[in-house]
Parts: C-alpha cells; sequence; structure tokens
C-alpha cells in the first residue's frame, strides 16, 4: 500500500468523517434540533399573526437545518403590508423567531373604491390589518405619485388649518382640492398647487368671515390674489 492510501486511511480522517456524517444526520434528519415552536412580533393583529404563521409554511418538528430565512422572508413579503421581514433560529431553543415592520399608512389612498387602502412614504398601496386613524388625510388620485405630492402639500400646512381638511382629491400632479369644515361650514376648496399656501389661508379665513359668503360652498384661491367664491 502506498504512502498515500495510508495517509488517506489514516484514523484522523475516518474520526473527522464520523463526525461529519453524525453532525449532518444530527442537522438534518434527527428530531434534537427542531422547530419547537414560532414566535412572531410586529403583526397588527394576534389574527395576522396566526396567518403569517401559516403562511411561512414552518412545521412544529421540521428540522431547524432545513428552515430557509430566505424562502420563508419571500412567502410573508407577498403580505403588502410588510415593509421588512427578518427571520432567525434560536439552535438551543427550537425557536423560529420571525421579526415583521409593517408599513406606515401616510394617508387613506381612494379608499372609496378600496375600503381601508393606505398609501406609505415609498408610495406602496396596502392595506394594514386592523388600522384605523381618523387624522390621516383621504386623499384620491389618478396615481400613487399624485396621492404623494397631495401628502406633501397635507404636511407643509399649518396644523391648525391641516386639522379641518376631511378630503383631499388630486386632480393633476401638481393641482389640489381641499374639502374642509371652517367654522362649521362644509367647503370644497380650489387650492391649485403649493405656492402661496400662507396668502392662500389668510384669504380663504377672511372671505369666510364676510357677511355676504354665509352661503357660499366653494372658495377658490387656484389665483389668491383674485380669489372666486360660489
Amino acid at each position: 500500500m502506498s504512502a498515500r492510501s495510508r495517509k488517506l486511511l489514516s484514523p484522523y480522517l475516518v474520526i473527522a468523517s464520523v463526525i461529519m456524517i453524525a453532525l449532518a444526520y444530527l442537522l438534518g434528519w434527527s428530531s434534537v434540533f427542531s422547530v419547537k415552536s414560532v414566535e412572531i412580533t410586529g403583526a397588527p393583529t394576534s389574527q395576522v399573526g396566526a396567518e403569517i404563521e401559516k403562511s411561512s409554511q414552518i412545521a412544529s418538528g421540521q428540522q431547524l437545518a432545513r428552515v430557509n430565512p430566505q424562502s420563508v422572508a419571500r412567502k410573508i413579503e407577498k403580505f403588502l403590508w410588510v415593509k421588512d421581514v427578518k427571520i432567525s433560529r434560536n439552535w438551543l431553543s427550537g425557536v423560529v423567531a420571525i421579526e415583521l415592520t409593517p408599513r406606515q399608512p401616510l394617508a387613506f389612498f381612494n379608499s372609496d373604491q378600496v375600503p381601508g387602502q393606505t398609501i406609505d412614504e415609498e408610495g406602496q398601496l396596502f392595506s394594514l390589518p386592523g388600522f384605523k386613524n381618523s387624522d390621516l388625510p383621504l386623499i384620491s388620485a389618478k396615481s400613487p405619485e399624485s396621492a404623494l405630492r397631495a401628502n406633501e402639500l397635507f404636511t407643509q400646512l399649518p396644523e391648525n388649518f391641516r386639522r379641518n381638511i376631511t378630503s383631499m382629491m388630486a386632480t393633476s400632479s401638481n393641482t389640489f382640492i381641499l374639502e374642509v369644515t371652517l367654522n362649521g361650514r362644509d367647503l370644497r376648496i380650489r387650492w391649485g398647487d403649493n405656492q402661496d399656501m400662507a396668502l392662500k389661508i389668510s384669504v380663504i379665513n377672511s372671505l369666510i368671515k364676510l357677511p355676504e359668503n354665509k352661503q357660499i360652498k366653494v372658495i377658490d384661491v387656484v389665483a389668491p390674489h383674485a380669489p372666486i367664491v360660489k
């Protein structure tokens, strides 16, 4: 037998091979390192948490080595309200942790057509389960881009004026109509673009104080130096 053959059959190589085979068995087939439970954080409701666990397709008793974090994450990212998901495996406790980061709604978007639909800062449309917030603006627009521009205007408006807005409509990417309640009166304001913001608010406040404007329903401040009332 050659020296090379004797080297290949050395006790150290045999022991190493046995250890590798044993580890492979423990990780891939043995119940020693198996899933004991799945813990989910960040789900908006317990019902949604159960739905996420079902979608993950992680089964109790499954070998931890066969839980592919990337594959599980891809399954969960199909939920549009999920912005980010992290999967970790605890080899000692057998716990698979799923950490969810929900998207943050900026405004309700075309919710008259799709109840509960919101939009976030990235322009992603989604419905966050269980979400309710009457302080968010209701925005109607033909595209998410227009909705983001409308929300940009909304956030730039002074708080004491913004809280009177019940809904906004983007007729184009830079032209907006506001539905407001001022002094107990429901009004439609043709706002135009986001220029001359302070002047437009001043003109609106002045117009609604005039006795002859008690019955008006529309204020047009597209050209704030020449406003129109109806």
